[in-house]
Formats: structure tokens, C-alpha cells, sequence
């Protein structure tokens, strides 16, 4: 039996979905990542659907749609949805697609094999309640041999912010024991991974909901104390979980990157508020001040939200000016989705759609000057580079420094006089800078 994964949504789904193909390889099930309509046909597939916001939830649909019509064009394969959407939807996913066989929640690994796996295969339905505590070593079967993988610490939230809707498809955070992340890093470091990005939805209250007081930067000192050359990049830290503590580790581990992602979403007081954001009170300007003073050279992403009810010119503004002031390396932002069942979904004062697509391109407009300035003046100097490939259409091979994270930064475009390795290290000088990659020569690599 031929078991097809989709995989749709965030790096923490990603995991999830490397978990699934372990936990059928397990059971002697043949397993293929992102089938094609178009490629052999599975007997079976899944997918991993994304709830987050709504452009998310339509291309979940959209894909559940077209491999609802392969199976009634073609009989085959079973139809099986997993994850937030499914969580949150599963009665609507189950009456609007007749096609779906079976559909199981955030989490819910082994009850979804035993879902797609049972004889007959009964139209079920097992998405009642997240599971997003894991106790067990997990089965991990990886979907590529990237020289990077995602270690997922925790999953679930505490927080309450008024437009995500993520606390009502995962519940609470559930934290995972160090002794299997550290099993889990080993093993994929073993595999040939040179970087672990750490991932929750917070990794910054990593531990906190124990009574022990294991916390992010003990995770850090003990995955770092793993043998062999590799990173660990730390993703999603709210801004009050930046502690003393966590700045100490970052500046005395060597294989921490010097890297932050701290998502602030606004730099508006009142919005911030209405927004209901934790740790609100601090200041984004000493924030970014502190880490520059505590880890130099560290490159910092952050992300804003733009548009959300009641933000007016001067709220806008204030997001403008405090992007000059900060001058962070990296932002993603998104415009405001109305999600239903959020306190913001009822909020007075909506942002029209034009206006929330105005004020994003300003953001982005303005991100992109300061990124592509930073880059211009990295020229000249050197930096270490992972490989991580061959880029066909420049006919060049890629990689990042550790001032870039995987999928969301840029890239470092290497000039080698050799063939470079997938997963190798490198010293390169920068020669070149565009908007968002820079181009390096290689000048040093690893003795044989």
C-alpha cells in the first residue's frame, strides 16, 4: 500500500507530516511525499491542511478538491484530511467533499494511521480534540535531504491574541521533553542536517509549562553539547521571552546562530493592545538595542501585521518610522484576516481591503530598501556558508550564512572554481548584494 503525504501550512506541519511517513514506514507502508495528479497514483492520500488565515484555508480547499475529482475520475485513492483546518471544519470538510474517507485532527498521528490503515476503511471522523503532547520518540521519516530540518519543541499556545485562531485548533502549549529532542537532533544529524531550526508557536516559554525548570536556553546549551559541525536557529520568540539567560546562550554556544526572529506585529501602542499581544510592554527600539549589544552581529527578523481594526494613518505611520528606527535585517508581513470566532472578528472600525493592501505594499516597499542597504554593505566581507544545492537557473550553487533562515530570507549565491556538496560548510567573501540575496566567492572550504 502506497501512502501520499501533502503538506501544506508551516514548518511545524512539515514535522508533522515527516512524523506521519515515519509512523507508516513503521507499519511496513510504502510512503511518497507531495504526490502529482499527474505521477503514479497512490492508494491513499493525505493532507496536512493549514487553518491560520484564509488565503491558507482556501488552498487547503483547493487542494482537497482536486484530488477529490482524481478519485471520482478515477476511483483511486482514498481521501484522508489532517491538521488545523481539519481540526476546526471537519463536519462542513466532510458534508461539502463527499469524496473525503476519513478525517483526523491536529496531532492525532496514530489514530490517523490506524484511520487510513483499517480494513474495511470506514468514513470516520477522529478530530474531537488536539493532541499536541508528545511523550514518545516520534518516527521521523524525512521528505528531502535539505541539510536543514525543523525541530518542533513545543506546539499549541498561552497566549490570546485577538485575531489568531490558532489557540481554538491547537489548545494550550504542550512542551517536549529535552531527553527526545535531543534523541530526535542526534538522529537527524546523523542523517546529514547542518542546521536545527527550533519551532513552536513561542518557543520562548519552551518548558514552561512544567513544574522542572528546563527552559529554552538549557535546550540550547544540551543540543549544542551534540557532536558534530551544525547550527541551531531559533525561530517565533515573542519579545518578553528575549531574557538575559537566552542572550547569554546565544552569545556562548558558537553553534547558535546569530539569529532572532522576534514577531512584533506593531509598533502602535494602542494597537498592539487591541490586539491583546503579550508582553506589549516592551519596547521594540531597546529591544532590538539590547540584542545588537548582547550578540554582535546577530541578524534579526521580525513580522508585522498590517491593517488590523482600528489602525489609522498615524498607527501606520508609526509602524513606518519604527522600521526605519530598527532597521531589522529580515520582516514578513500580512495583511489583517478577519477570522471567525476571534475577539477581533467583531471589532469596529474594519480596514477595507484596498487600504490593507496599500499600507502592505508600503511595508514591504520599505523592508525591501533596508534589506537590500544591509546587504550592499556586507560586501567585502566573509562569511560561513552551508551549501544547500545547485541552482539550475543561475547555474550556481546556493546557501545560506547564519544571518539567513530557510524558505523565508534570502540566499547566498556562491561562485565556487569547484563543485560544491550539499550540506558543506564554506568560507566566502561577498563580491555582490540585490534586494534580498547576496553573492559570494567561495575562498576557503574543508580540508579533505
Amino acid at each position: 500500500m502506497l501512502i501520499g503525504l501533502i503538506t501544506l501550512g508551516c514548518d511545524k506541519n512539515t514535522v508533522d507530516s515527516e512524523y506521519l511517513a515515519g509512523l507508516f514506514e513503521e507499519q511496513g507502508y510504502d510512503v511518497m511525499f507531495e504526490p502529482s495528479p499527474d505521477a503514479p497514483m497512490p492508494d491513499a492520500v493525505v493532507v496536512l491542511t493549514c487553518g491560520f488565515i484564509a488565503d491558507a484555508k482556501q488552498q487547503s480547499i483547493e487542494a482537497l478538491v482536486t484530488w477529490a475529482e482524481v478519485k471520482t475520475r478515477n476511483g483511486t485513492p482514498r481521501l484522508y484530511v489532517a491538521g488545523c483546518l481539519a481540526q476546526r471544519h471537519a463536519d462542513e470538510l466532510l458534508q461539502s467533499i463527499p469524496e473525503i474517507d476519513g478525517i483526523a485532527g491536529v496531532g492525532q498521528y496514530r489514530q490517523l494511521v490506524g484511520l487510513v490503515t483499517s480494513e474495511p476503511h470506514p468514513r470516520n471522523i477522529v478530530a474531537s480534540k488536539p493532541l499536541v503532547e508528545i511523550n514518545e520518540p516520534m518516527p521521523r521519516r524525512r521528505a528531502d535531504d535539505r541539510p536543514y530540518s525543523y525541530l518542533k519543541i513545543a506546539d499549541g499556545c498561552n497566549h490570546s491574541c485577538a485575531f489568531c485562531s490558532i489557540p481554538l485548533m491547537k489548545g494550550k502549549q504542550r512542551s517536549v521533553r529535552p531527553e527526545i529532542l535531543i534523541d530526535e537532533a542526534r538522529n537527524l544529524i546523523l542523517g546529514g542536517v547542518r542546521e536545527l531550526t527550533l519551532v513552536a508557536q513561542d518557543i520562548s516559554v519552551y518548558g514552561h509549562d512544567w513544574e522542572d525548570e528546563y527552559w529554552l536556553p538549557d535546550l540550547l546549551h544540551d543540543l549544542c553539547a551534540i557532536p558534530g559541525e551544525f547550527w541551531v536557529r531559533c525561530m517565533y520568540c515573542y519579545p518578553g521571552g528575549v531574557t538575559d539567560d537566552l542572550l547569554d546562550a546565544m552569545a556562548a554556544e558558537k553553534k547558535v546562530a546569530r539569529y532572532l526572529d522576534v514577531p512584533l506585529q506593531h509598533f502602535d501602542p494602542d494597537i498592539l493592545r487591541q490586539m491583546q499581544r503579550p508582553f506589549r510592554h516592551v519596547n521594540p527600539q531597546r529591544l532590538v538595542e539590547r540584542l545588537r549589544k548582547a550578540v554582535p552581529g546577530i541578524a534579526i527578523r521580525t513580522t508585522m501585521l498590517v491593517g488590523f481594526p482600528g489602525e489609522t494613518p498615524a498607527a501606520h505611520r508609526a509602524m513606518l518610522d519604527g522600521m526605519r528606527e530598527c532597521r531589522f535585517d529580515w520582516l514578513g508581513a500580512f495583511p489583517y484576516s478577519r477570522e471567525a470566532e476571534t475577539p477581533a472578528a467583531s471589532m469596529p472600525r474594519q480596514v477595507g481591503k484596498r487600504v490593507k493592501q496599500k499600507r502592505w505594499e508600503e511595508v514591504m516597499a520599505l523592508q525591501a530598501e533596508i534589506t537590500e542597504e544591509i546587504g550592499q554593505a556586507r560586501i567585502g566581507s566573509t562569511t560561513r556558508v552551508l551549501v544547500e544545492g545547485y541552482d539550475e537557473n543561475r547555474e550556481k550553487w546556493v546557501g545560506r550564512s547564519q544571518r539567513e533562515a530557510a524558505e523565508v530570507d534570502g540566499l547566498v549565491v556562491l561562485e565556487s572554481s569547484r563543485e560544491l556538496k550539499n550540506g558543506e560548510f564554506v568560507t566566502a567573501e561577498i563580491i555582490d548584494a540585490d534586494v534580498y540575496d547576496v553573492t559570494a566567492r567561495v575562498v576557503a572550504t574543508p580540508k579533505a
